[in-house]
Parts: structure tokens; C-alpha cells; sequence
């Protein structure tokens, strides 16, 4: 009896050690999957964090892509504008100029004329009339004088007018800017690599001349005109014409310089 409960005993505890053996085993399997979900969770959170911080990236890029492309499209619809303007100024111009050249003739033609009517009082004057009619005559030659003095004011300011259209016109023509024009940037687009300048058509800017930027004596860089409007004009910024570590500002300034020939 005694040995039967002592084989029974070794029985139980062997299969109690191997119970707890195969207990251990499982919850190491146990411990390595939990461990192993733990990484995974964090793998998951990285992920997540970085795609949540892309698509952040992303919203503000498209922002700010957003943002440029409305003041993109809102230059254009002004540059549009400038354009008819510029149009309509230049027949406003053109009918300035007939203009000024029919004035010219007109005031030229009555100049003559009065210089013919003084010629011819002054010759009637010496012929010794009466002196109530010497009087009156010299009163229509003084009046006569004075008219064409005015005549010829107003002539020779139609005249000037009359050559600086011309002068202007003949530029155009020519693709010639004054030597030494000067303006200034009023805004600078980096994302597009263009500028706005406070200088137009009116000053005499044409498109594709070539300037020179400056901030006082310091050369800045260069920009190349690629429309005009009356008073403003835009110009792309030469390529690998800015010095490293300098950018173009609003305030800067711009020169044009004739390339002597």
C-alpha cells in the first residue's frame, strides 16, 4: 500500500512539473506575442504621426499653392486691364498727336497771317494818314503783335508737344528706352521669380529691356521687362543674376543703361 501511494506520488508530481513546464512555455509565447504587439502598436502610432504630419505638410502646401494661384489669377485679370488700358492710351495718343499736328498747322497758318496783317499795317502806318487813323493803327498794330506773341507761345508749345509724341512713337518703334531711367520694385514673387515696378509705359519702359537692381551702391541683381502698363510694369528676374545670399526686396531700385553700341 505504501509503495502504491509513493508511485502515485512520483506520478503526481511528474505530471505536475510537467504541467508547469508546458504552463511556461506558454507564457513565454504569451510574453513574445504581447512584446511582439507592443512594437507593432508603436510602428502603427509612427506611421500614424508621420502621415498625420505629411497631411499637414500637404494642407499648408496647398494653401499657400492655393494663395498663390488666386494672386496669380488676380494679376493676370489686372494686367489684362492694364493691357486695354494701354491700348485705349495709345490711341488716346495717336488722336493727341493728329491732333497736335493739325493745331501746329493751324496756329503756323494764322501766325502767318498776322505777321502779313502787321506788315501791312505798318506799311499803311508810313504812308502819313491822319492822325486820329495813325492812332488807331498804331492801337491795331499793337493789338495785332500782342495776338501773335500769344500765337506763337501756343505754337511753339504745340510744336514741343508735337516732338516729344513723335520722339516717343519713334522709341517705340525703335525699342528704345531713355539711358539712365530709374524706378522701384513694389513687390517681389518668389514663387514665380517675377517683380512689379512702379514704372511704365507712360515713363517709357518697353518690354524685354534688361535692368539693373540696386539697394544704394550695392548691385542686387537684374530683371528682364515682360509687359507693360501705363504706370506699372512686370519683369521676370534673370537667372543666376542675384548674388548668393542676397534676394531682391520691395524698395529696391532699378536703372536702365543703354549698352553703348
Amino acid at each position: 500500500m505504501g509503495k502504491i501511494l509513493i508511485i502515485v506520488s512520483i506520478v503526481v508530481s511528474a505530471a505536475t512539473a510537467g504541467i508547469g513546464f508546458l504552463n511556461k512555455g506558454k507564457i513565454s509565447e504569451a510574453n513574445g506575442k504581447v512584446e511582439a504587439a507592443t512594437t507593432e502598436a508603436a510602428t502603427a502610432k509612427a506611421d500614424r504621426d508621420k502621415i498625420q504630419a505629411t497631411l499637414k505638410t500637404t494642407s499648408e502646401n496647398l494653401a499657400t499653392v492655393t494663395t498663390e494661384r488666386d494672386q496669380l489669377n488676380s494679376q493676370i485679370t489686372s494686367a489684362k486691364a492694364d493691357l486695354d488700358k494701354a491700348t485705349a492710351d495709345l490711341a488716346a495718343a495717336t488722336t493727341a498727336k493728329t491732333t497736335a499736328e493739325t493745331r501746329t498747322t493751324e496756329l503756323t497758318t494764322e501766325n502767318e497771317t498776322l505777321k502779313k496783317q502787321v506788315a501791312d499795317a505798318t506799311n499803311n502806318t508810313q504812308a502819313a494818314p491822319a492822325p486820329d487813323a495813325s492812332a488807331e493803327k498804331d492801337a491795331r498794330i499793337s493789338e495785332l503783335e500782342t495776338v501773335n506773341a500769344t500765337v506763337q507761345k501756343e505754337l511753339d508749345a504745340a510744336r514741343g508737344q508735337l516732338e516729344t509724341l513723335v520722339k516717343q512713337n519713334q522709341d517705340r518703334a525703335q525699342m528704345k528706352m531713355r539711358d539712365g531711367l530709374e524706378g522701384r520694385i513694389l513687390a517681389v514673387n518668389p514663387a514665380w521669380n517675377f517683380v512689379v515696378l512702379n514704372i511704365g509705359d507712360k515713363n517709357g519702359v518697353l518690354n524685354n529691356a534688361e535692368m539693373l537692381v540696386k539697394r544704394g551702391n550695392q548691385f542686387i541683381g537684374k530683371i528682364r521687362v515682360t509687359s507693360v502698363e501705363p504706370s506699372t510694369s512686370i519683369a521676370d528676374i534673370v537667372a543666376n543674376s542675384v548674388p548668393e545670399g542676397t534676394s531682391i526686396s520691395p524698395g529696391d531700385n532699378v536703372i536702365f543703361q543703354a549698352v553703348e553700341e
